[in-house]
């Protein structure tokens, strides 16, 4: 799938979930990861924030640790960049085009291999970070 075709793809999807949460927003993924901290191992930018969803632009400079959500699952689509993801243990090749779904008590972790990788995620629950619990 080409760069144009992505961000086509990422719009709709991401348009579509604005209209469902009330109000009509569109917002460029490009810019939301170009402001992104690089000097973090990773950042999430919140794009569409809804009682039964969240849709966010998520730039992975370093990793996001290995973590598990209690909550819900969520589907990482990645838009750009390589690396690997763990689920439950088992390695996953990233590469632009991918998409993951995480299920509710995976524990999963991202490395960036080669540069950052830049994804959008979609959660399908409401985000609470105090639910979130890391592991070393």
């Amino acid at each position: 799938m080409g760069r144009r075709a992505l961000t086509v793809l990422a719009g709709v999807i991401l348009m579509t979930g604005a209209g469902l949460a009330g109000g009509a927003e569109v917002f460029d993924f490009n810019d939301e990861v170009a402001t992104a901290d690089h000097e973090r191992d990773a950042i999430n930018r919140y794009m569409v924030r809804a009682p039964e969803y969240s849709v966010s632009a998520v730039v992975v400079n370093k990793e996001i640790p290995l973590h598990q959500h209690d909550d819900g699952g969520h589907v990482l689509f990645i838009v750009s960049g390589h690396g690997t993801a763990t689920l439950d243990g088992q390695p996953v090749s990233l590469k632009p085009g991918a998409l993951v779904h995480v299920p509710k008590g995976v524990k999963h972790s991202i490395t960036a291999t080669g540069g950052r990788i830049t994804l959008v995620d979609f959660v399908g629950h409401a985000v609470d970070p105090d639910r979130v619990e890391h592991h070393e």
